[in-house]
């Protein structure tokens, strides 16, 4: 197949060439490969809006059944409640193909209440 395209920035478009170059590809393949990645990219994005979603979904519940316990969610599904990261690791470890984990302590793992304080400007100066 025979691809056109227009506008793209030069610069950009050398440095491509030049890595697939260094990397042993023709510049098809290489294309090829970045738009995988691409695609792949969004297929991520996809999965961590799912997670947290179903995270929103169910902490509430979960805080009043298992406070103090791990949970732990990925692929758009409650994977299991765990008393140990080590439990917890064990699980993911046994999983290769998650790509995205919600892995929260529950009831302990809440945002913080009232109004926070910046303290950057502060924090890399010697006076403080």
């Amino acid at each position: 197949m025979t691809l056109v395209i227009k506008k793209v920035d030069e610069k950009k478009l050398r440095e491509f060439k030049a890595e697939a170059i260094r990397r042993g590809l023709t510049f098809s393949k290489a294309f090829e490969k970045a738009i995988d990645l691409w695609l792949k990219e969004r297929t991520a994005i996809e999965a961590i809006d799912i997670n947290n979603k179903l995270y929103e979904e169910v902490k509430d519940e979960l805080v009043k059944k298992y406070h103090g316990k791990y949970v732990v969610i990925a692929e758009g599904k409650l994977l299991g409640i765990y008393n140990s990261l080590k439990e917890v690791s064990k699980v993911l470890k046994e999983n290769p193909r998650i790509r995205h984990a919600i892995v929260a302590k529950i009831g302990v793992d809440a945002p913080p209440r009232g109004e926070l304080e910046w303290w950057g400007g502060s924090i890399g100066s010697k006076n403080a």
